[in-house]
């Protein structure tokens, strides 16, 4: 007995299905430099600020810190700097405290202090500006000192503010000390309050006894003929038609100077 295999013959391709429903469209991505995902420009996205909305835009994450370095050491101090050219010697002689009391000319009241320091150093200036002139008379010695101190370094331009004092004393600190003369002169003096807003002092000088003037005291004099060193203190009050304040103005301070006599 044998057997042997058949093959049938291929069957014919079945008919193609229909094609299938297409899907809903996806969201919209985001552009990588949107980086509050709003979909918008917004003008901080312009990373780089060239007025585009682009790829150069993007911005990477943050990375990680990096660990902290280690402190370095600590630095030497500096060398103080010296004093600029001529400013010791203008400081060297001695100050000039004002103090003033009284009402601005836009009705408020003040009060205002202030230390005249510097002295000019120039030989041409020192007879009017911080000079002693003893005179004898009789048994006694009378003493004219001139002393001018300025509100900041001097310059013959643009430094105008200070105060002059102008005071002759016979037998300064001595139990016959008769005072004989004083005036008072605050040149170009602002004024300034805490509103920033300021009156300038600019009056004629104030006589002890020149008009307006009242109440004028010299008072705790004291002068060194060895050393030169005039100290005192002063007090008065100028009427308002005489004073820059349109007010009455009461006016304060002492004098602690060093003055220069002229060798003859």
């Amino acid at each position: 007995m044998c057997s042997t295999s058949c093959d049938g013959e291929d069957g014919l391709d079945g008919v193609k299905g229909d094609p299938g429903t297409i899907g809903e469209t996806g969201a919209t991505g985001i552009n990588c430099w949107d980086s509050n995902g709003n979909g918008t420009n917004d003008a901080e996205e312009d990373s780089n600020q060239d007025g585009e909305f682009n790829a150069l835009d993007c911005q990477g994450a943050d990375g990680t810190d990096g660990t902290n370095g280690e402190d370095g050491e600590n630095g030497t101090n500096g060398e103080n700097g010296t004093d600029g050219v001529g400013l010791e010697d203008m400081l060297k002689y001695g100050s000039i405290t004002v103090n003033l009391q009284g009402t601005r000319p836009d009705g408020m009241a003040f009060t205002d202090a202030e230390v005249f320091r510097y002295t000019p150093v120039d030989g041409d200036d020192i007879d009017t500006y911080n000079s002693v002139v003893p005179t004898a008379v009789g048994p006694d010695v009378e003493y004219q000192f001139e002393i001018r101190r300025f509100l900041s370094t001097p310059d013959e331009v643009y430094q105008v503010a200070y105060v002059d004092i102008s005071i002759s004393i016979t037998n300064p600190g001595e139990p016959s000390e008769v005072f004989n003369q004083a005036t008072v002169q605050l040149n170009n003096y602002a004024v300034i309050g805490n509103d920033n807003k300021y009156f300038v002092l600019d009056d004629d000088p104030y006589d002890n006894d020149g008009p307006g003037i009242s109440g004028f005291m010299i008072m705790d004099v004291a002068f060194d003929t060895t050393t030169n060193n005039l100290a005192f203190n002063y007090s008065f009050t100028v009427a308002a038609a005489n004073n820059d304040s349109e007010n009455d103005l009461d006016v304060s301070g002492s004098v602690d100077v060093f003055v220069l006599e002229q060798i003859n």
